[in-house]
Order: structure tokens, then sequence, then C-alpha cells
């Protein structure tokens, strides 16, 4: 299970890495939507049980993560789960 479960935009790939290494540098688990995923994976499905396994939802918030159809199903999905 992962500590931190981190949505954003696609356009932030460099920051959120560089956040996802300083959280590994913490000794926090962190999980992103960038990682783990096959070619044949129901990706939408593993980003839920993703959150879902998850103890914190950070969401990075930018002109581009709050009009992403993908980062809104996610929070949804958070919110749903009391994250």
């Amino acid at each position: 299970m992962s500590n931190v479960f981190i949505s954003c935009s696609r356009w932030h790939i460099d920051f959120v890495r560089h956040l996802f290494d300083q959280l590994k540098d913490r000794n926090r688990d962190p999980w992103a939507n960038w990682q783990d995923f096959s070619a044949t994976a129901d990706w939408l499905t593993e980003i839920y049980n993703g959150i879902e396994a998850t103890d914190s939802f950070l969401f990075i918030i930018s002109p581009d993560s709050v009009t992403s159809e993908i980062c809104t199903l996610e929070i949804g999905h958070a919110a749903n789960q009391n994250l």
C-alpha cells in the first residue's frame, strides 16, 4: 500500500517525479498515475485501486490539472473514499 497517491496533469511529470523522489527520500511510499501500468491493463481500474489503497491523496493543482478529465475522475474517487 502506498502512503501518498499523487494526482496530476501529465504536463507536470518532471515536477511530480521530483516530488516523488523527495517523498521516497523521506521514507514515504508514493504512487503516481504514470507508473506501474501494463499495456493491456484497465488503467482506470488501476488508478482507482491505487487511490483505494493509499493513506493520502495529493492533488497537484495547475490550470491543466483542474481541467483534466482524468484528474476530475481521480478527485471524485478519492472523495468517495473519504480521502
